[in-house]
């Protein structure tokens, strides 16, 4: 039988290897296989780029309906059987280790936004240029913009309904379930899934496994998820709000009776004080500053508030125990932006960083942001702001790894600086 190695490179992207196994495979030591890390964004030069790919999650993701055989979320090894420093899901097992010999335990969950459409097609040469993107025709969604996941109403289904609930078939016959899922703003086809509250490590590997059924049973259906954080120059963009609450000994340090504790206050403060840096992370992509624009209910301002959800960073009123932090987008590798997002709120506690006064204003219409500091504005800004501040990662991220992804998102970042678009001749041809 085939089984399936899945692993997230550097960039963020998921990447499968898959090996026949004589018998079904009851050990997971008993399954690895050697790739080419030259080959791999981020990952070693030619001369060394042996590593070995092991099974790290224990149990198997299964949709034999579309991919026979086992899936498994899988690490990077090397030839010494050692972890490998810059695979990605290494730096989350490590925060959750950092994390532990503190006493602390970190509880994540994500908002995660994608438009759904039925093809994307794509040509870029020397003389042409195409974008060409069919959406679900017809009615997109029920009079009521909000269903739950096993309380389809199968006979008022919209198409792109039916297509979200073959995804979530798939995931929970693997016990994956996700707390909701329900239209959003884009008019296009937005939707919206929210994960359970989890350890760091299975909310990662949970958003990946996402991501990869919603695109394998989309291609089987007809449909073709879109993750971009701007995929529609007149329509919202896509965020993947990351929610976090942090454990000690069972207990919420985020909360003191019916306030948020100091612990909490810290903790937004050091995620605003190295937000520009964190952005490197969470909004990993040029496509990532065209949702970051003032004017267009994104993020743009550093700021927090209650209920506020003009703000950077929101505490619900109705559940003061978590924050939510609400730049980063779907683009984003979660191996590396999750555990960036918690250290830094540790590194506010750890220096007590007050975060200022919570903000009640609608920052999204109102002139009160003119006066506070601005994620930045370009994938170049972010990985500047990354190069000069970055002390307070390196608890779980080494120093190569840090340098390698900056070199890797500078490459990228220049190679489509050079690539004009069809915008470019709407507006300047006639200069």
């Amino acid at each position: 039988m085939l089984t399936h190695l899945l692993f997230t490179d550097l960039a963020g992207y998921l990447r499968k290897v898959s090996i026949a196994v004589e018998k079904e495979p009851e050990l997971l030591s008993g399954i690895q296989t050697i790739i080419d890390g030259s080959s791999v964004f981020g990952m070693e030069s030619v001369e060394k780029s042996d590593l070995l790919l092991k099974p790290v999650r224990n149990k198997p993701l299964e949709i034999n309906r579309y991919v026979p055989g086992k899936h498994f979320i899988s690490g990077l090894y090397t030839s010494n059987s050692e972890r490998y420093s810059r695979d990605p899901r290494y730096v989350v097992e490590k925060l959750v280790w950092y994390m532990e010999e503190q006493g602390l335990e970190a509880r994540v969950g994500a908002e995660i936004e994608f438009y759904v459409v039925r093809d994307v097609k794509t040509s870029i040469t020397y003389q042409n240029q195409k974008l060409e993107i069919n959406t679900v025709n017809g009615g997109d969604y029920p009079a009521s913009s909000l269903w739950y996941v096993k309380t389809y109403d199968h006979s008022t289904l919209s198409q792109i309904e039916l297509f979200v609930s073959k995804v979530f078939d798939q995931l929970i016959a693997n016990d994956i379930v996700f707390s909701k899922v329900h239209r959003e703003n884009g008019p296009k086809g937005q939707v919206e899934v929210s994960t359970q509250a989890s350890n760091p490590i299975e909310t990662c590997d949970i958003i990946q496994m996402f991501k990869y059924v919603a695109r394998v049973v989309g291609a089987s259906e007809g449909f073709k998820p879109i993750f971009l954080a701007k995929p529609f120059p007149d329509d919202y963009g896509s965020g993947m709000h990351i929610h976090v609450s942090l454990w000690r000994g069972g207990s919420n340090i985020f909360v003191d009776g019916d306030e948020n504790s100091d612990e909490a206050l810290y903790f937004i403060g050091g995620l605003l004080e190295h937000a520009r840096s964190l952005a490197a992370f969470t909004n990993p992509t040029v496509n990532s500053y065209r949702r970051l624009v003032e004017g267009f209910e994104a993020p743009v301002y550093l700021s927090w508030g209650y209920g506020n959800r003009t703000t950077a960073i929101r505490i619900p009123l109705q559940n003061k125990s978590r924050i939510e932090y609400r730049p980063p987008d779907p683009t984003s590798n979660p191996y590396l932006s999750i555990p960036a997002i918690v250290l830094a709120g540790l590194d506010g506690i750890r220096k007590k960083i007050s975060p200022g006064d919570p903000i009640s204003d609608d920052l999204f219409r109102g002139r009160y942001g003119k006066n506070l500091n601005t994620l930045p504005r370009s994938l170049d800004e972010a990985l500047d702001e990354l190069e000069s501040d970055n002390d307070y990662l390196k608890p779980v991220f080494t120093k190569d790894l840090i340098e390698s992804y900056i070199e890797l998102k500078k490459r990228e970042s220049k190679s489509f600086r050079t690539i004009p678009s069809p915008a470019d001749y709407l507006f300047y041809l006639e200069l």
